[in-house]
């Protein structure tokens, strides 16, 4: 459309009259029109490579970068979503939250997590430490009680995740609370791949708790 519109300027320019023409020439015009076409057409083709980058760093982004992690949604069967940046190593399936009475308002919540590992690997080394949060829907954070060391795991085999029985609970949650909108768990581990250790989160949005009864 912008080069359209510079030549449509250049045809007006043209036909102006001829006290014009007389004074700068017809070859002057030309040239004139020449060199605003050319600085058009390199603005152009500057505009279209800087579009393409941008839109090759959104690709990149939205499938996790260089590491070949991911951070697209899983949505959740009973409501929600996963997010594994770890997925061609390791495949997450959600099992549920469950909350464990306290006191008469209060209780601890872990997280039932299924994993299955793609490489030669027998154990996960952690999840938890302190980088390991949970939030509710009015905002509250809560912590957790431990660090789940040494998760079993095997090649191609589903194995079932009680972060609970390894001590990893997020404490103090109100009854009340019926979800928490987002679920960080830091987790830590070499794949024996050769690619080294892998860290990062594995996260669950608007996960709904079963509270015990």
């Amino acid at each position: 459309m912008r080069t359209r519109n510079v030549i449509l300027a250049c045809l007006a320019m043209l036909t102006m009259g001829s006290v014009q023409v007389q004074a700068q020439g017809l070859g002057g015009l030309l040239k004139k029109a020449k060199k605003v076409l050319d600085t058009v057409k390199e603005q152009t083709t500057t505009t279209s490579s800087d579009s393409k980058s941008q839109s090759s760093t959104a690709s990149s982004t939205a499938s996790g970068g260089q590491d070949g992690q991911t951070t697209q949604a899983i949505p959740l069967q009973g409501g929600g979503t996963l997010y594994n940046p770890f997925e061609k190593k390791l495949e997450v399936e959600f099992v549920g939250l469950y909350g464990t009475n306290k006191s008469m308002n209060f209780g601890d919540v872990s997280v039932v997590l299924k994993l299955k590992v793609k490489t030669v690997c027998d154990k996960i080394s952690y999840i938890g430490d302190d980088k390991t949060t949970a939030y509710d829907d009015e905002g509250n954070v809560y912590r957790i009680k431990n660090t789940a060391y040494g998760i079993k795991v095997a090649e191609g085999i589903s194995v079932k995740a009680d972060l609970g029985t390894y001590g990893l609970y997020f404490v103090n949650v109100p009854k009340k609370t019926q979800k928490l909108q987002l679920v960080k768990l830091y987790l830590y581990n070499d794949f024996e791949d050769g690619n080294g250790a892998k860290s990062g989160y594995i996260e669950l949005r608007d996960v709904p708790i079963t509270w015990q009864k």
